[in-house]
């Protein structure tokens, strides 16, 4: 499956003050262009209905913040904190999530599209009802994570724990989980017609189901 990387063109300019920027695009309402944001720390702060694009976030810390409504487009999150952030009905077309923490990150109704995870934390991550198109996720760990009610279009899991992540009415069709941990996801069963499992995991899921397997 092939994604389309963030195509972010020359070179973002280095800035220190997010909050600065945010009231003026609020003010203005432009967007945030490339920019490339270092080591920048925000704690409860809202940044709801700003459009970043072309940018760069390294080493940045939200805590608690508030982004709803918010479009990301060709961007990239390197080595970035989001644990507990609302990004609920926001568009992420592009962007890429490296080395990321985003323990209890919400992003229930949004729309991700392109989007790259890599070797990052998305423990009891919300994407309740959002709509996953061509996503790649590896080397990541999205355990107890809710993926209810989801659209999915092209989504691969790779090499990534899936361990208590509810699938309840978000069809799995195609989809391979052979190379991810899926001990303890929890389904109503129908959701699993035409998923990719290995032996192990159909005898582990069959009981979950509650089939006696014999042999």
């Amino acid at each position: 499956m092939k994604i389309l990387k963030p195509n972010i063109a020359g070179k973002p300019e280095i800035i220190s003050d997010l909050l600065q920027l945010i009231e003026l695009s609020k003010i203005e309402e432009i967007p945030i262009t490339t920019m490339h944001f270092q080591g920048i720390t925000l704690v409860d702060e809202d940044i709801s209905k700003i459009y970043f694009k072309e940018s760069i976030f390294e080493n940045c810390r939200f805590i608690n913040c508030l982004f709803p409504k918010c479009d990301f487009t060709d961007v990239i999150f390197t080595s970035c904190d989001l644990s507990n952030c609302d990004l609920s009905d926001t568009c992420l077309s592009r962007c890429q999530f490296i080395s990321c923490k985003a323990v209890g990150i919400n992003l229930i109704n949004s729309s991700l599209l392109h989007l790259s995870v890599q070797n990052s934390n998305f423990n009891y991550a919300n994407f309740g009802n959002a709509r996953l198109k061509n996503i790649c996720l590896s080397e990541s760990d999205l355990s107890y994570a809710n993926i209810a009610e989801c659209k999915i279009t092209n989504l691969e899991f790779d090499n990534v724990k899936l361990i208590n992540a509810s699938f309840f009415k978000t069809p799995l069709k195609g989809i391979d989980f052979t190379k991810s941990q899926i001990d303890g996801i929890a389904v109503s069963g129908e959701e699993l017609q035409g998923a990719i499992v290995s032996a192990y995991q159909a005898a582990d899921l069959a009981k979950l189901l509650g089939l006696i397997v014999k042999g």
